[in-house]
């Protein structure tokens, strides 16, 4: 089951005390469910491929803004699951939709939708199998059920990072967090010195995120362990690093960055927390062997997909910690969102 996405604060019945006393014993230890404990399970398929599957739901004023259109809506829903798929190696081949709609929803609002659907199935290389679609008297909310393929024993877990693996984080990390606050009114642009097209790549950050696909290769030949960066990249690597059982630091200064989120933080550098934490990144945090970094590099390279050398992991028993430029110790009032 998904963590990603969401908002609140955590609590003694956040999402993974609740996925794990309620749900994870009716997986029946099949190890394909690993435990309910990454962003994806596996089904085994007894051919060539193996399947991997995960779901997401989307709910308007949640985690997308009505104001933004059906479109971006269907294109946001859509690439949550595919970047959950790409952190696992997989290739991305069918989903299954279902739409519970409020009576608000009328032709226009499906015809934008569909619309968006279409193309971006097209972008993400996947087709839609199936699905339903109920009326709701709340907001609209949005599920899809995502299914990727891949070579047997190639999936990469979230728990396979070892100490001196070095860490990468894909893309630009930030942008959608700021993004979604110029949206809400909560960043003044002329403040930040951030011109109209500085504007308008974050929030298209935020609107259509996009999953790094060209990755999946690299992924498969180097990664230990992986997973998409959704709720926040300091609590996803919390995360990481829990479910391998090691500690391991992140070199904020090393994060990579847009011009427009360095020129915020250059305005304001207290938007380092907005940054870090912020989510809806979904770019790829992976960790790879040292011996085997610039390879990946090189892969990712040649696919045309950015990445930087962000942290290292830690043997087990140390913090995960989060370092300035200076190599001080930077604390988080809230490392990801939490839905609970």
């Amino acid at each position: 089951m998904n963590e990603d996405d969401g908002s609140g604060a955590a609590g003694a019945s956040g999402e993974s005390e609740i996925i794990q006393r309620y749900f994870a014993p009716l997986t029946e230890d099949d190890p394909g469910a690993i435990a309910l404990l990454d962003d994806a399970a596996l089904l085994a398929a007894g051919g060539a491929e193996d399947l991997v599957l995960t779901i997401d739901t989307i709910v308007a004023g949640v985690h997308y803004r009505e104001a933004d259109g059906p479109g971006n809506a269907a294109h946001k829903a859509l690439g949550v699951n595919v970047s959950d798929l790409v952190a696992k190696g997989a290739e991305p081949l069918v989903y299954l939709l279902s739409l519970a709609l409020p009576e608000a929803a009328d032709d226009r609002w499906l015809c934008g939708f569909s619309e968006g659907l279409h193309a971006a199935q097209t972008s993400f290389g996947c087709r839609l199998l199936g699905g339903d679609t109920v009326k709701t008297p709340g907001p609209a909310t949005i599920t899809i059920t995502a299914i990727g393929r891949i070579e047997p024993g190639r999936m990469v877990h979230r728990s396979g990072a070892a100490t001196g693996d070095a860490v990468f984080a894909s893309g630009r990390i930030g942008d959608a967090a700021l993004g979604l606050k110029l949206l809400q009114g909560e960043l003044d642009a002329n403040a930040l010195e951030l011109g109209s097209e500085d504007m308008s790549h974050l929030r298209d950050r935020f609107l259509r995120p996009e999953p790094r696909i060209g990755l999946l290769a690299a992924l498969r030949a180097h990664a230990s362990a992986a997973m998409d960066v959704s709720d926040g990249l300091a609590g996803d690597f919390r995360k990481l690093c829990a479910a391998s059982g090691v500690g391991g630091l992140i070199r904020l200064a090393d994060l990579p960055l847009s011009d427009a989120a360095r020129r915020a933080l250059d305005a304001d550098p207290s938007l380092i927390e907005t940054v870090a934490t912020g989510g809806d990144d979904y770019e790829v945090l992976a960790t790879v062997k040292a011996d085997r970094a610039a390879a990946f590099e090189a892969d990712a390279r040649k696919a045309g997909v950015a990445v930087a050398r962000i942290g290292e992991i830690l043997p087990a028993g140390r913090p995960v910690s989060f370092l300035d430029g200076d190599g001080n110790e930077v604390t988080f009032a809230r490392e990801s969102f939490d839905h609970f």
